[in-house]
């Protein structure tokens, strides 16, 4: 069954569903040498582009492109195919630009590209590299659902607002320096080889929900506007995380590989967060408040120099993998605010639970030689009372004289 669409197919065949051309009824893949030479000389800058549907070959986005001096109005290329490589280079789109279920069997650069409105990628497939590298993009950016085979470059591009979410990068991806004006979502994306977001702004909310890393993350953003979200993240290798000046939530994240954690003027939210590796998390620069430590399973933890006051201990997993060192904590046992101190105070040397061990003996020694020591004689006889009812001094014993 022929799939319904929103435009008119080509009649060349049945299995070409290019949008057509009039007078000639045919896409522009299907046009003779003669009438696709009249059809371009009739674009002039800025026009609308519509190629939905059709299988662009190796040339004909080049000269389409020449013939609008690189300027498109709104731009459709829904579900369209290109062969060979797509170089959308210092193109400026003045509209909005659809690329909704189209295919790239080879690189889609669109390095340097302008557009002035929305681009949607929606459920686009990449069979190779995809870069957006110093492009600049107005209003939003949708790669939902869309998958990359090969490498994705990001770098010093810059977006309204973006969404990725159950985007799937299976090589090597890049977002350092990329500028977010709004929020950035990357629900449900999966990355399968390192990614990394090197001094990436977002001055919105950074939200990286439901993320699936199957190598190296590496976040270390300039700035993040509102918040930082890896709730229920998972990730097979190693994390580091640099961040300033924003909430961060783990909770329920899964990190397998080395987690490092490294923020200044945080607040961190660790509920429920399990980690596999020898992991860590300092402060990088101003200062860091732990806010939930409920459910935490740590194999191997150090939480230093962290602000615990808001935090409530108990229901950590394995609190004995857990070391605190350098942290303030709401209050002492004998109510003294802001104490300081290290935890376990058992150091993993020998001499040092030697040392331990030996101040607990002596504790226990002491205690035993003291209750074993007999109390003094009360030095005043305690009065005692007669059988007549009279007072009498007793040195001793309990029966007085008649």
């Amino acid at each position: 069954m022929r799939q319904l669409l929103s435009w008119s197919t080509c009649a060349t065949s049945a299995d070409c569903v290019g949008v057509t051309r009039q007078p000639y009824n045919r896409c522009l893949t299907h046009l003779e040498a003669e009438e696709l030479e009249a059809h371009l000389a009739t674009l002039t800058p800025g026009q609308s582009l519509d190629l939905r549907g059709t299988t662009v070959p190796a040339g004909l986005l080049d000269r389409i492109l020449a013939a609008m001096e690189n300027v498109v109005g709104r731009a459709r290329f829904d579900q369209a195919v290109f062969c060979s490589p797509a170089r959308f280079g210092d193109v400026t789109f003045n509209g909005d630009a659809s690329f909704d279920e189209a295919r790239f069997d080879a690189l889609a650069s669109f390095f340097n590209t302008r557009f002035r409105g929305n681009v949607s990628f929606k459920g686009v497939r990449f069979g190779r590299e995809i870069s957006l590298y110093g492009s600049r993009v107005r209003g939003h950016l949708s790669m939902d659902e869309s998958a990359v085979a090969s490498d994705a470059l990001f770098g010093e591009a810059c977006f309204g607002s973006a969404s990725f979410r159950r985007a799937e990068f299976h090589g090597f991806s890049s977002f350092d320096q990329a500028r977010f004006h709004g929020d950035a979502t990357f629900r449900g994306a999966r990355f399968s080889r390192p990614v990394s977001f090197l001094k990436t702004a977002f001055e919105g909310a950074a939200g990286f929900q439901s993320v699936r890393f199957g190598a190296k993350a590496f976040l270390a953003p300039a700035v993040v506007g509102r918040h930082l979200a890896l709730t229920q993240a998972r990730a097979s290798g190693p994390v580091e995380l640099h961040v300033t000046g924003c909430p961060v939530d783990l909770s329920e994240a899964r990190v397998l590989g080395r987690l490092t954690v490294r923020a200044g003027d945080a607040d961190l939210d660790l509920t429920g967060l399990t980690s596999r590796g020898r992991s860590k998390v300092g402060r990088k620069g101003g200062p860091i408040r732990v806010l939930s430590l409920a459910a935490l399973d740590a194999d191997d933890l150090t939480i230093e120099g962290a602000d615990l006051t808001r935090c409530h201990l108990p229901g950590v997993v394995n609190a004995d993998r857990l070391r605190l060192r350098d942290c303030v904590f709401a209050a002492s046992p004998g109510g003294r605010r802001q104490l300081r101190f290290s935890w376990p105070p058992l150091r993993r040397t020998f001499f040092s639970r030697v040392s331990w061990v030996a101040l607990l003996a002596l504790v226990a020694v002491a205690a035993a030689l003291w209750s074993s020591t007999p109390q003094q004689q009360n030095r005043h006889p305690r009065p005692a009372v007669t059988q007549g009812g009279t007072w009498a001094h007793s040195s001793g014993t309990d029966q007085g004289s008649p």
